[in-house]
């Protein structure tokens, strides 16, 4: 097995010895994270690949290419978002829609180079930069598609000195978010969900006061839902008490994700309007009654959506967090 040496020395050419699975050689614990991951399963998301054909339908073989690029961007030749994709980028050629520099002879950017290091490592700032994460995660186009989320995180006034990682990264190379986990054992499947609803707990408080439902956005530095928000699906679900003393439900009295207008698709909307809940912003909504429960919903994809690109079958895969507050 090659030890980790410098990538100029090991006896390969450097795009070689750039691969993530040269990488696992020594970051076992790493690679094992990663593998699991959003960005190790970027390019093989069965909802990614079901809406390639309906991007390149809708606007053409270039935007096609426009996702690819940020999902399997090819570095090192490999088909997901691998190490060389952060730990090798230098620089971008705009922060979005993909336009990250990887270059596969420079050293391997860290955090805090570590003494004795088998190999060259630099302490890029780039790696836990805003403007690395928002290359990928800064959507512009094609049709009406914008998922600002760089933009929205440079306008917040609570955001913090780590950026992105600094709620993002909380299981190591695990990037947490909505996003199932599409492969892995049962207890990373689990793993991943749980992750989620700490973070939804962290960016989101469900408060009532008297009669009146309160959603907070008090941790997220950006909209709630980013990132794809025509496909996700954020709501509260509110319990009353009406004057006769009997239960009612009110379901989705708050809703976040995006309205699409002609389709449930983005790629054949007519419009979509977003609804996310910016930093520091709050909805409300008045109970007629006495409010006996609420409770924060949300799921990576709605229904709709996967039942229009023929993924019905998986729904039941796609985690529904709840956050359910009672009084």
């Amino acid at each position: 097995m090659l030890a980790c040496v410098a990538f100029w020395s090991c006896g390969e050419a450097a795009e070689e010895a750039a691969r993530t699975e040269r990488c696992a050689s020594c970051h076992v614990t790493a690679a094992s994270e990663w593998s699991t991951s959003r960005h190790g399963q970027s390019g093989n998301s069965p909802v990614f690949i079901a809406l390639l054909p309906h991007v390149e339908r809708a606007w053409g073989a270039n935007a096609r290419a426009r996702c690819v690029a940020c999902h399997s961007p090819g570095f090192v030749n490999e088909p997901a978002i691998g190490c060389a994709s952060c730990h090798l980028a230098v620089g971008n050629r705009g922060t979005f829609n993909g336009a990250v520099v990887v270059k596969v002879e420079a050293p391997v950017a860290v955090r805090t180079v570590p003494a004795n290091a088998p190999h060259a490592t630099s302490a890029r700032g780039l790696l836990t930069s805003a403007s690395l994460c928002g290359t990928c995660h800064e959507v512009r186009g094609p049709g009406h598609l914008d998922e600002p989320t760089l933009s929205e995180y440079r306008a917040a006034d609570t955001r913090g000195e780590d950026e992105c990682v600094s709620c993002h990264f909380e299981e190591g190379h695990r990037f947490s978010g909505l996003e199932p986990r599409w492969n892995g054992t049962a207890a990373e499947v689990e793993q991943g969900t749980r992750s989620a609803e700490r973070l939804l707990q962290r960016a989101l408080t469900l408060e009532v006061e008297g009669s009146t439902v309160k959603l907070t956005n008090v941790g997220a530095m950006h909209g709630v839902p980013t990132g794809m928000t025509a496909m996700r699906d954020v709501w509260v679900d509110v319990t009353v008490r009406d004057e006769t003393g009997a239960l009612v439900k009110f379901p989705r009295v708050i809703e976040l994700g995006a309205r699409l207008e002609g389709s449930a698709l983005f790629t054949d909307a007519t419009a979509i309007v977003s609804r996310s809940l910016a930093a520091g912003q709050r909805r409300e909504w008045q109970a007629p009654g006495v409010v006996v429960e609420a409770s924060l919903h949300a799921r990576a994809y709605r229904d709709d959506a996967l039942e229009a690109l023929g993924l019905g079958s998986i729904a039941a895969q796609v985690p529904e967090i709840v956050v359910t507050t009672q009084w």
